[in-house]
Order: structure tokens, then C-alpha cells, then sequence
């Protein structure tokens, strides 16, 4: 019984490879629609991957990866004034609307400012970019906030938006 279990499963096996072996060699002669659902599948495979359709869609997405790009570049720029003007406040006793070049080199290319404001408390400044209307800016000392930043953190706001929307 053994024997003939065995037989009947060798005679299963070879037929399915058979079945397998026949497909593989003649996949190039699948049906039509066959070929229509793989282009398909692969179509909605790109959709999903997030690659754009159109070149609109591709122009869209690089003025927005250029807006991030600039709105990086301002907190970046913000950060190190924080840094500047705390080391020339060190320095002096007192902090300053105009920082010596030796302590800061200036904004990055196309970033306009920054306008420093000194208060009774500390300091505050903005800063803007010429890509974007979104603006930065930044906060150091007791009474000087805006919205949830923390002190010394830069805050990015749309240009009729000072409360702040990061």
C-alpha cells in the first residue's frame, strides 16, 4: 500500500511539473488578457509608489520641495543667530540689532534679514526668504514668545499668520 501511495504521488508531482515547465515556456504566448492585467498591476504599482503622473504634478512637488528647502534654511540661519548673538552678549554685557561679522556671517543665499528687535528682557528676531511667503522667527528672553516655540526656538508662520503655524 505503501508502494502504491508512493507511485501516486510521484505521478502528481511529475504532472505538476509538467503543468509548471509548460507555462514557463510558453509564457511569451499568454493570452491578451493576461498581458492587459500585468500592465495594470504594474501601472497601479507606479501610482502607489508615489512617482508624479504629469509634468505639473513634478512642478508642483518641486516648488514644494523648494518651500521646505527654504523654510530649512531660515531655522537653520535663525539657530545660529541664536548662538551669535548669545556669545556677543557674553562678550559685551548686552545684546545688539547689528552682529559684528566675526560672530555671524549672514543669512544664507536668498533668506532677507534677519531684523533684530531688542527688548527690556532680551531680544527678538524675523527673518524671510525670497521663494516664500513664509516668515521665521525666534525669541530669546524673559518676556518674549511666540505662540508655543520654546525660548531660542524658531517658529515659522504664513505672512498675514503671527500666531504661528509651523
Amino acid at each position: 500500500m505503501a508502494m502504491q501511495r508512493s507511485g501516486a504521488v510521484a505521478i502528481v508531482l511529475t504532472a505538476l511539473g509538467a503543468s509548471l515547465g509548460g507555462v514557463l515556456l510558453y509564457r511569451d504566448r499568454l493570452s491578451p488578457e493576461l498581458q492587459q492585467y500585468r500592465s495594470g498591476l504594474a501601472e497601479q504599482t507606479r501610482e502607489l509608489s508615489g512617482e508624479p503622473e504629469s509634468v505639473s504634478d513634478g512642478a508642483v512637488a518641486q516648488r514644494y520641495k523648494a518651500r521646505r528647502s527654504a523654510v530649512e534654511a531660515m531655522i537653520a540661519d535663525l539657530r545660529r543667530l541664536v548662538a551669535a548673538e548669545s556669545t556677543l552678549t557674553v562678550d559685551s554685557a548686552y545684546p545688539r540689532n547689528n552682529i559684528p561679522p566675526h560672530y555671524w556671517t549672514g543669512p544664507s543665499r536668498g533668506n532677507v534679514g534677519p531684523f533684530i528687535t531688542l527688548t527690556r528682557n532680551g531680544w527678538w528676531a524675523t527673518m524671510s526668504n525670497t521663494l516664500t511667503g513664509i516668515h521665521c522667527a525666534v525669541a530669546v528672553g524673559g518676556d518674549t514668545t511666540f505662540a508655543s516655540a520654546q525660548q531660542g526656538e524658531p517658529w515659522c508662520f504664513g505672512e498675514n499668520d503671527w500666531r504661528g503655524a509651523r
